[in-house]
């Protein structure tokens, strides 16, 4: 019966292992020196030796003729062990045997002495894969086993072991084999079988096999199963492996600041079923890798890269500046952790690629309008001077004479108008005014924003000459009333500016009306928009940019809710949380978000 060539050609000595070198020296010492432990923990990825080791090191410390640490591979217990014929080296698959009661099982079967050999070994695969209760039921035996018994764990995830089994156990971690100690491998290995192998197939085999010798061997396996003669075009083919000339295309039409042509590229993957996130993946190693050979000496951190792609990336790394490739590579990361949250994965891609066709300088956000100057009037909005032109709502109700309104008249957004502070003197032998009689619209000089609360005025000696009367403070800005959200005039303005920022999300608000509150910018943009600002934060915090370049005013945004049929509002949240604070509720309003 024929037979895989990763079983045939398991190593069965630690002269045979590849690729862990200070494991295999450690293990030998610790036969040769007669100082075996109870328990070992060999942990690593795929394919690096752990299970070889664990049956190559039972056989060591039970062959009676092991030469430095090595089982001779010949006598009978070796054999034994390799055919599975001696019972007292036990394999377990902890993925199917996961339960408390094998782990009880194994238990009692630790009382009994080995019947031929030394040692009595249990090998448990995929040890994380043991429940809790069974892990509970392993660490008293492995605590205090009999001297007969040795427990060797292997694993591919360490984290899943829990702390108090490790502590019990000698941990070995086996690291990825390096490519050119797997193609020298698959090469004597090809050799014995008969194949003519090509050492550029057996190169670029090593790479696809990301450092497991078992993938190496498979992948071999598949090729010699089409032909006995094995090249680069044949490994491939069977493979699966895709030219990587789509990714430098990529690159070079974002380079262009040609954003149609690198999106038309990626619809032309997507049409041929490749995955958008792996994609994103495969570009940020693109990325990697064309900052890596920028780098003086970069041609030797640019591992695993086959020998043509690596002369391109040399040659495009003189054309792609650094900055850029790190600029790319901070966007498809950003692009790549939004995906994982189940946003669209072609949309957050397409975006990502649309920012890189941009100019930094275009990218960033446009300078803050700035302030007025003293001689101006500014029309504040909560407690904030506003930018020089910018829009101030209408009051709500008719409209109000040409004359300065009392702050308790005024609309919410006004509550924080400037007041005047102190007023000229007067002249010498005026009669003084009662302290409490209010100043009349028009005296003094307006108040800055901070004084629109009521300060405590320190005693000061009676004047020589009479005081105007004091005007009472301001009334607290109140939100508007539900239902009376009046019609935010820049809102134009605001889709005008960006466009020239973010197109895609520009298409979301196409046709989209928006309020203001009192508090905030309501917009109304459709339950498709409304799910995708819900889950976006950095597009919220782009709105609300903007709105406060254009506007002038810093207010936070939300969905706009039209009153109900017959003209009743509709109650919502923000209704309850205003009769609260007409009730005396400290209602505290977080607009950071």
């Amino acid at each position: 019966m024929y037979r895989a060539l990763y079983r045939k050609w398991r190593p069965r000595r630690f002269e045979d292992v590849v690729g862990q070198q200070a494991i295999v020296a450690a293990l030998q010492n610790q036969v040769a020196a007669g100082r075996v432990g109870h328990a070992y923990l060999f942990t690593g990825t795929r394919g690096t030796g752990k299970t070889s080791c664990a049956k190559i090191f039972a056989k060591a410390i039970n062959c009676p003729e092991s030469q430095n640490g090595d089982p001779c591979g010949k006598c009978a217990v070796c054999a034994g062990i390799d055919d599975g014929s001696i019972m007292d080296v036990v394999e377990i698959d902890a993925a199917s045997n996961n339960g408390v009661d094998n782990i009880r099982d194994l238990r009692d079967e630790t009382a009994y002495t080995p019947s031929v050999c030394a040692y009595k070994v249990y090998i448990i695969d995929e040890v994380h894969m043991l429940s809790m209760a069974a892990f509970n039921a392993l660490l008293k035996i492995m605590e205090e086993p009999p001297s007969h018994v040795v427990f060797i764990l292997a694993t591919t995830e360490i984290h899943k072991v829990p702390a108090t089994i490790l502590s019990r156990c000698q941990r070995y971690d086996f690291g990825r084999i390096q490519p050119q100690d797997i193609a020298a491998r698959i090469a004597y290995i090809a050799g014995e079988e008969g194949f003519a192998l090509t050492p550029g197939a057996a190169g670029l085999i090593a790479r696809l096999a990301d450092g497991a010798l078992r993938d190496a061997l498979s992948i071999l396996d598949t090729c010699a199963g089409v032909s006995r003669e094995i090249d680069e075009e044949l490994v491939r083919l069977m493979a699966g492996v895709t030219d990587k000339s789509y990714l430098f295309t990529i690159s070079d039409a974002l380079a262009a600041r040609d954003a149609a042509d690198a999106l038309s590229q990626v619809a032309g993957l997507r049409q041929r079923s490749v995955d958008m996130k792996r994609l994103c993946e495969e570009l940020i190693s693109h990325y990697r890798n064309l900052m890596l050979a920028a780098l003086p000496g970069g041609k030797g951190l640019l591992a695993g890269v086959p020998p043509e792609e690596e002369a391109l990336y040399l040659e495009k790394a003189g054309q792609t500046p650094q900055s850029e490739s790190v600029r790319a590579i901070r966007l498809l990361g950003s692009a790549l952790e939004k995906m994982s949250r189940g946003t669209d994965q072609r949309i957050e891609l397409e975006l990502a690629l649309f920012a890189l066709t941009e100019t930094p300088q275009s990218a960033a956000p446009a300078p803050a309008a700035p302030a007025p100057s003293a001689a101006q009037a500014p029309a504040p909005f909560a407690a904030r001077p506003a930018a020089a032109g910018a829009w101030v709502p209408a009051a709500a109700g008719p409209a109000a004479p040409p004359q300065r309104a009392e702050a308790a008249d005024r609309p919410p957004w006004e509550a924080a108008a400037q007041e005047p502070t102190s007023a000229a003197p007067p002249p010498a032998g005026a009669a003084a005014p009662p302290a409490s009689a209010p100043i009349q619209p028009g005296e003094g000089q307006d108040a800055p924003p901070w004084e629109a609360e009521p300060v405590q005025l320190r005693e000061v000696p009676p004047p020589k000459a009479p005081l105007p009367p004091a005007r009472p403070a301001p009334a607290k800005a109140q939100a508007a009333p539900a239902g009376q959200a009046q019609k935010f005039e820049p809102w134009p303005q605001v889709l005008a500016a960006l466009e020239r920022q973010d197109k895609m999300l520009t298409a979301y608000l196409k046709k989209s009306t928006a309020y203001f509150d009192g508090r905030r910018v309501l917009i109304d943009g459709g339950d498709t928009f409304r799910d995708f600002i819900r889950v976006n934060k950095d597009s919220q915090a782009l709105i609300k940019q903007i709105i406060e370049q254009v506007a002038g005013v810093r207010c936070g945004i939300g969905p706009y809710v039209p009153p109900a049929e017959g003209g009743e509002a509709r109650s919502t949240v923000e209704d309850t949380l205003k009769e609260l604070a007409a009730h005396g509720v400290d209602v505290v309003y977080n607009d950071k978000e």
